[in-house]
């Protein structure tokens, strides 16, 4: 297979949710136009299946697509953050602030399953923030001494995050906050820079 097909194939494969091209594109750095034609070539040779959008307003729905085979690990808690944020995005309450808290709750979640780092820190809540990023997938990666700034290299909520990135990035911010709290972190105002360059979010985990 085309290392190019092969790249949007493996975007589709961490996706819980069927996404649409204009998502996949910007994911993987590519046209539009580019990335409609491998996934037709896919979608010809049995590797992804079309879906119908729901109709949302005027105009004909557009085409969402899924990859065949299982979905990612954990993919149970990245399907209920995106599900929470296509709620919160048709809400009449203060959206940010209840994205905050849909994202503070769902690390309450996480933090139960996983438990705490055993020697709470600063340093020990940032290192199990990432790791715990990584394996929901994002695809972290640090940069500089204290490991303060995080390049967020995939997006399992890829379709919400193009549809509503407010939305999705408060969901992001409220979870990551929670659970450096909940490991030592105290209390930190993280910051998240959505789609900073094509393929990557950026995340900073404190000041």
């Amino acid at each position: 297979m085309a290392r190019g097909r092969a790249a949007v194939l493996d975007a589709l494969r961490r996706q819980p949710d069927p996404v649409g091209i204009d998502a996949l594109a910007h994911a993987t750095a590519r046209h539009p136009n580019t990335v409609r034609e491998q996934v037709n070539w896919l979608v010809a040779h049995g590797e992804v299946i079309r879906i119908r959008q729901p109709r949302d307003g005027r105009g004909r729905p557009a085409w969402l697509y899924q990859a065949r085979g299982p979905r990612p690990a954990d993919g149970e808690y990245v399907e209920l953050a995106a599900a929470l944020a296509w709620q919160l995005q048709d809400s009449e309450a203060d959206t940010r602030a209840e994205a905050m808290a849909a994202g503070r709750r769902w690390a309450a979640d996480l933090v139960d399953r996983k438990g705490v780092t055993p020697d709470p820190s600063p340093a020990a809540a940032r290192r199990w923030t990432v790791e715990l990023m990584d394996e929901l997938g994002y695809g972290p990666t640090t940069e500089g001494p204290d490991d303060l700034d995080v390049v967020l290299h995939r997006c399992p909520l890829l379709q919400a995050a193009h549809r509503f990135p407010d939305v999705v990035c408060a969901v992001h911010l409220g979870m990551v906050q929670a659970v450096l709290e909940s490991n030592g972190g105290g209390p930190v105002e993280p910051q998240l820079t959505p789609f900073s360059a094509p393929g990557e979010c950026r995340l900073r985990l404190g000041a």
